[in-house]
């Protein structure tokens, strides 16, 4: 009976060490795909007068995903807007816009990644922040703010790549 005992607890802890140690080495190990989440946008001076609509998308080779906003409409946003999806607090002076964000998700395999806040009007859509990236495996979250004033615009645009497995 002891004997039994004694096999049952080893095979429990050999189990339970395996276990513990391949998850710790999988979450230090690089991750072989990206996730692109949205996390600000503060419109300071507008592309057209009174509004622009505008949304997020991330592009690789020929495939374009949508990240913002998830719903597959434009978010209408005036000057002073900051729309805010988490990370830092909306900068002095602006007004806020909590909202909710999707994300999309790319291998990390090197080849060019490009995240963009698009402005949609009449006469086509506009881009007005475009990010280049060439994502490789990641093992910690990185933060990407960008800004454009250019052309009469400003736009402070701030995202985040994620590690992810699946």
């Amino acid at each position: 009976m002891f004997r039994s005992l004694t096999r049952v607890a080893l095979g429990g802890a050999l189990l339970a060490g395996t276990l513990l140690t391949g998850a710790a080495a999988h979450a230090d190990d690089p991750a072989p795909n990206v996730r692109v989440s949205l996390l600000s946008v503060v419109a300071y001076e507008l592309e057209e007068s009174g509004h622009d609509e505008i949304y997020v998308i991330a592009q690789k080779d020929r495939t374009v995903k949508r990240v913002f906003p998830y719903n597959g409409n434009d978010l209408s946003v005036a000057r002073f807007d900051c729309v805010h999806v988490a990370g830092d607090a909306c900068p002095e002076g602006t007004r806020t816009r909590s909202v909710n964000s999707g994300s999309a998700t790319f291998p990390a395999d090197g080849r060019l990644l490009m995240v963009a806040l698009m402005e949609d009007d009449l006469a086509g859509d506009d881009v007005l922040i475009n990010v280049p990236l060439w994502p490789t495996p990641i093992s910690e979250t990185q933060y990407h703010p960008h800004e454009a004033n250019i052309n009469g615009y400003h736009y402070r645009f701030v995202f985040r790549l994620e590690p992810t497995y699946a």
